[in-house]
């Protein structure tokens, strides 16, 4: 029998994480999986086109034997290659009848061959990007909850217990035959331990234009301010980009943050003309003037979700945009193809817009919803800056943590992705800081210090994302 070791919850863990998500730099080769105190890493990369894994049109199985041995867990051999699988997670998991689902599920195996399903969030388990790619990245936790591991009970061996664990990587059709496996994996693993949250708010350089941008969940704040005020009275933006918010126009935005969140100064706000729309900007530097013409794209009946202003800042006038893109679907779906004719219209209001004012600098931020494929977000940022270059994008990392997800809900079929994005002109403006508030990173002496409470980033499905910009001499 394969016993459960209890994970020393509350130990700290000495060794470094490892930082894997592609947009900061691999930190794995290509089809290979490593293990530090904390987390599973695997890297795969599946051959032929660009895929979305959530939501795919094949199902991806990753296979954890979580203790190199094949004769606990359920027994699985292919290519001659035996494996005692611990843990599978499927992404579009399999149906009854074989077709791939959409989100991820997990199942744990005892020694017993009793199996326990799981959700994604009950074992951290997450992947990037969240849209179509040939190569991707994925973590899981090596730590349990007390509440699942009286679930798994005595006979399913976890990451926790381990010295070296054993991956197979493989995409199925809807009859279960492998189209592609990756091999086995193999990698040692350190004892495991859990640590301490550890994060700050990185502060704002002097001379910077902090901005942030937030889905608040059809207008949260409006029903339940006393997260959405801690969050923004700690971050101090200058500016705040804004979905979701329905049903407010700006004058009641305004005023929602001149009695709420009184920072230096004066809060105004620009909203879509449309109050059902939900994008404003909100904003307590000058607004020189609100851009609020309808944008309308191809393959929809409503206007585009966009709103810009240009304000006035010390190094002159910033044109700053909100927007909020279709949302759901995946590579090639309608929805997908409406977000790529959403972004080459804002693209082409945003360049006209600058061009006529002779302004040379711009934020543009918001829910992208990119979780079908990369263009959306490259159109959108083609040609935007004074130079003719495209916009850059902020590297806004989780704050506590080396990931950049800015979307989770632990109810959610979907694992966390990084749906929030923000661009900006680089030929203007430096970036001095930029990184994703997830309050339940932040170590205690942080959220003393700054009022905040644990779950505050958890009042809406989307957390903030914060950029910090000076401009260039």
């Amino acid at each position: 029998m394969a016993l459960l070791l209890v994970l020393p919850l509350g130990a700290c863990a000495e060794s470094p994480p490892i930082t894997m998500d592609r947009s900061a730099g691999a930190g794995l080769a290509p089809s290979s999986t490593a293990v530090d105190s904390e987390r599973l890493y695997v890297r795969f990369s599946p051959p032929g086109e660009p895929i979305t894994l959530q939501g795919g049109q094949r199902t991806t199985r990753l296979l954890i034997d979580a203790d190199a041995d094949a004769q606990t867990g359920m027994r699985y051999e292919s290519t001659g290659q035996a494996l005692g699988v611990d843990l599978e997670i499927q992404i579009s998991p399999a149906q009854a009848d074989g077709s791939p689902g959409v989100g991820a599920a997990a199942w744990a195996w005892g020694s017993d061959h009793r199996k326990i399903r799981l959700s994604h969030s009950e074992i951290g388990f997450i992947f990037t990007p969240s849209y179509a790619a040939r190569d991707f990245e994925a973590r899981i936790d090596r730590a349990l909850s007390p509440e699942v591991q009286r679930r798994l009970g005595s006979t399913v061996r976890t990451l926790g217990s381990t010295q070296r664990v054993r991956v197979r990587v493989a995409q199925m059709d809807r009859d279960g035959r492998e189209l592609w496996a990756s091999g086995v994996m193999e990698a040692s693993a350190p004892p495991a331990g859990v640590r301490a949250p550890s994060g700050v708010i990185p502060s704002r350089a002097p001379g910077s234009v902090r901005v942030v941008s937030h889905n608040v969940l059809h207008a949260s704040p409006g029903k339940d301010p006393g997260e959405f005020v801690r969050m923004y009275r700690a971050l101090e933006p200058h500016v705040i980009l804004v979905q979701e918010w329905d049903g407010y126009s700006g004058e009641m935005l305004a005023a929602w943050f001149n009695e709420r969140v009184p920072i230096d100064g004066t809060w105004s706000a620009v909203a879509h003309q449309s109050e059902r729309a939900g994008v404003a900007v909100v904003s307590r530097l000058p607004v020189r003037e609100a851009l609020t013409e309808p944008i309308e794209a191809p393959g929809g009946n409503w206007p585009v979700r966009f709103v810009g202003a240009v304000v006035e800042s010390d190094a002159g006038p910033m044109l700053v945009g909100s927007m909020h893109l279709k949302c759901c679907g995946s590579a090639g779906s309608p929805e997908d193809e409406r977000r790529v004719h959403e972004t080459r219209a804002i693209n082409a209001f945003v360049q006209r817009a600058m061009d006529e004012r002779g302004i040379g600098m711009c934020v543009l931020g918001g829910d992208l919803n990119l979780v079908g494929s990369r263009p959306p977000l490259d159109v959108l940022r083609a040609g935007l800056d004074a130079d003719g270059s495209d916009l850059e994008t902020a590297g806004a990392v989780v704050v506590g943590d080396t990931w950049r997800h800015t979307w989770t809900d632990d109810r959610s079929l979907f694992t966390p992705g990084r749906l929030d994005w923000m661009v900006y002109s680089g030929s203007s403006q430096r970036e001095t800081s930029a990184f994703v508030l997830e309050t339940r990173g932040l170590s205690r002496g942080a959220l003393s210090r700054t009022g905040l409470r644990q779950n505050d980033s958890r009042a809406s499905d989307h957390l903030p994302v914060v950029a910090d910009f000076v401009p260039r001499r």
